[in-house]
């Protein structure tokens, strides 16, 4: 066995399209890194020739054909034996449930001298040659005769896994006997063996059937022999007339066989062609990706409209102002008619609290007039008492005096000698002496009562002045800060317009998120169309592989419900054409 080309699709690591073509090369060898894919090459062309590779465990490590996330496998060999030139063709597939299955294989008888270079030119299968199997039961049977080896050989002593090349070196005799056989073409002898054995075993049986009837003839007379003798021409004209009826007999019967069979092939065949029809609902799967995307369509375009539309509303708003510095115009109009009513109080208040300020300021200085004129009459007491007790000490000293003597005090001459006063008035100036002091302390205390109101009624005057002064400050505030501003009615306006805004933004956001949910759920609706479009697809590829061997049209792959109707209305033409046949 020679391998001539080897294409993969899908196969392990060649997950995009690969070809290796071994053409003219009397040797080669294959180097790269390790997982670069040289031991894959290998495994692709077992598994084209017996569909499995050993280092996958048997036929249930099928899904490692597969290349990571791929849902199709297809692996195409070419190659020469027996001076014939063949091609197997395997297609592995994952169906909607992740279950990995054979979808087609084949091996084909390529005609001769078949320019191999034209595999590239998308040929059809029926332009590879004569089908010498076409599903995965007959692959086994086929390539044994056109290899030569079943699954075990090849694998012992053509491909060899990693590893295991001393399994053909240390094989048991009989094993390395079998595999030499079959490699050298040494199955010729054993079969003139059995058939010179078989030939050995029909003569001796024949020589003791004939020592058996010499054996009953020992008593035979003429008459017997004659009788004998007329037997045997008999039966040589029987055998004769036999003789001349097998040959006819034995084509008679091969014909009805070829015919059997062929009525047989047809009407699998017909079998095969009569079970094409599309599947139900595929019309509708492709109007289904169509409908999902005008929605998915019209939802981007409703979501840009509404963005825009946000984006105009948020222009708007920010070219209306700003809306704190409106409120805050309102609230200094506010301010300041509730600051000109508190003024107008404030004013009355000040001018109430410097009323009666200044009445206590007045009563204050009346009571101190009080207070001095008390402090004088107290004065005036204290010096009457004074001159009383002068006066009675003087009475005390007139008996001492004569006029024109000196006095005994200051020595001083008297001129006069003063009269005796009938009573003395130190009583009545110590009494008039407590009265004025009772007064001053009196006079006293409503100075401090006075002061004290005064004090207070100026501290209260104090507050009125300054509260005064704070709301004309902040008037004045307000004036300069209202200065040049629109009227309160107009910045309402302003206002409801902002509000307006605000709200229609809110509504347009609002819109852009359902607008947005809606495109989400309308793409998740063509995502799962279009999946059914591709399980649809899948479902037609593996429908037309099961029909490669009678050559189906090319697939215009624009619809798939035309696609269907085209191969199931090719099926049924086929099918008629091979009923007709």
């Amino acid at each position: 066995m020679r391998p001539m080309r080897l294409d993969m699709a899908g196969f392990t690591v060649f997950r995009d399209e690969t070809t290796v073509d071994f053409t003219d090369a009397d040797f080669f060898a294959l180097i790269g890194p390790t997982g670069s894919g040289k031991s894959t090459v290998l495994d692709a062309i077992c598994f084209a020739l017996y569909g499995t590779v050993p280092r996958w465990g048997g036929t249930r490590g099928l899904a490692n054909a597969l290349a990571p996330s791929a849902a199709e496998a297809r692996v195409r060999l070419v190659f020469e034996s027996g001076g014939a030139r063949y091609v197997a063709t395997r297609v592995v597939r994952r169906d909607g449930r992740g279950n990995v299955k054979t979808a087609n294989a084949g091996l084909q008888l390529m005609p001769a001298g078949f320019d191999v270079t034209k595999l590239d030119t998308g040929l059809s299968p029926d332009d590879l040659g004569e089908v010498v199997a076409g599903t995965p039961a007959e692959m086994e049977q086929a390539v044994l005769e056109a290899v030569g080896l079943p699954y075990e050989q090849f694998t012992s002593c053509v491909v060899l896994p990693q590893g295991q090349f001393a399994d053909f070196l240390h094989a048991k005799p009989a094993t390395r006997q079998q595999i030499l056989v079959n490699l050298l073409g040494l199955g010729v002898y054993e079969d003139v063996q059995k058939r010179a054995t078989t030939r050995a075993a029909q003569a001796e049986a024949r020589l003791e059937a004939v020592d058996q009837v010499l054996a009953g003839l020992s008593d035979v007379d003429d008459e017997a022999l004659a009788e004998a003798a007329a037997r045997v021409d008999r039966m040589a004209e029987l055998a004769a007339a036999v003789t001349e009826a097998v040959p006819l007999l034995a084509a008679a019967r091969s014909a009805a066989r070829e015919a059997a069979a062929a009525l047989t092939a047809l009407d699998d065949e017909l079998a095969v062609l009569s079970d094409v029809f599309a599947p139900g609902g595929v019309a509708e799967v492709a109007l289904a990706v169509t409908t999902a995307r005008t929605e998915a369509e019209a939802a981007a375009t409703a979501v840009s409209l509404a963005e825009e539309r946000e984006e105009k509303l948020r222009g708007e708003l920010a070219g209306a102002g700003d809306e704190s510095a409106l409120r805050l115009l309102l609230r200094a109009y506010d301010d300041r008619d509730r600051l000109t009513g508190e003024a107008e109080t404030v004013r009355a208040a000040v001018r109430a609290a410097d009323e009666e300020h200044a009445a206590a300021v007045a009563a204050l200085a009346a009571a101190r007039a009080d207070a001095e004129r008390a402090d004088a009459e107290l004065e005036a007491a204290f010096r009457a008492h004074e001159e009383a007790k002068a006066t009675d000490l003087a009475v005390s000293l007139r008996v001492h005096l004569h006029q024109g003597a000196p006095c005994p005090v200051c020595e001083q001459p008297v001129v006069r000698v003063p009269a005796v006063p009938a009573d003395s008035a130190v009583a009545a100036a110590t009494a008039a002496g407590k009265a004025a002091r009772a007064a001053t302390k009196a006079a006293q205390a409503a100075v401090q009562q006075r002061d004290a109101a005064a004090r207070d009624l100026e501290r209260l005057l104090v507050q009125a002045r300054a509260r005064q002064e704070q709301v004309d400050a902040r008037l004045a505030e307000l004036a300069g800060q209202l200065a040049g501003a629109a009227e309160p009615a107009v910045l309402r306006r302003e206002l409801a317009e902002h509000a307006r805004l605000r709200r229609a933004l809110e509504e347009a956001a609002a819109a852009v998120r359902a607008g947005r949910d809606t495109a989400r759920r309308a793409r998740g609706g063509v995502d799962a169309a279009e999946e059914r479009l591709r399980a649809a697809w899948r479902g037609f590829d593996t429908t037309r592989d099961g029909l490669a061997r009678f050559g189906p049209p090319a697939t215009d792959r624009g619809d798939v419900a035309d696609a269907w109707a085209a191969l199931t209305g090719w099926a049924a033409s086929e099918a008629d054409r091979l009923r007709a046949d």
